[in-house]
């Protein structure tokens, strides 16, 4: 046996050594990714149920405003939804 045949072995052992070292590596960057990925998606989900929430509280202060408002001029309001509603339909018959 020659010496380059028995220096093979030897480099074909490191070689696999080295790639079981960055298949693990990879894994490894991988599961980061993932889990940084994760995290980023459920802090977004939390900023967004946040303004969610904003905005529904925004929606029901304006619900009652106008609440207050028809209780306070029922006639001056039923006059403006009259009209909006009778300009709603004449623009969607004009087609």
């Amino acid at each position: 046996m020659s010496p380059s045949q028995s220096e093979n072995p030897r480099h074909i052992d490191q070689a696999k050594e080295n790639l079981g070292e960055a298949r693990d590596a990879l894994k490894a960057g991988v599961n980061e990714a993932l889990e940084a990925g994760a995290a980023a998606a459920k802090e977004a989900r939390a900023e967004l149920d946040e303004k969610l929430q904003g905005l529904l509280e925004q929606g029901r202060g304006m619900l009652d405003q106008a609440e207050d408002l028809i209780r306070s001029k029922p006639l001056a309001s039923f006059g403006i939804a009259f009209a909006a509603g009778y300009l709603v339909a004449a623009l969607t018959r004009r087609k």
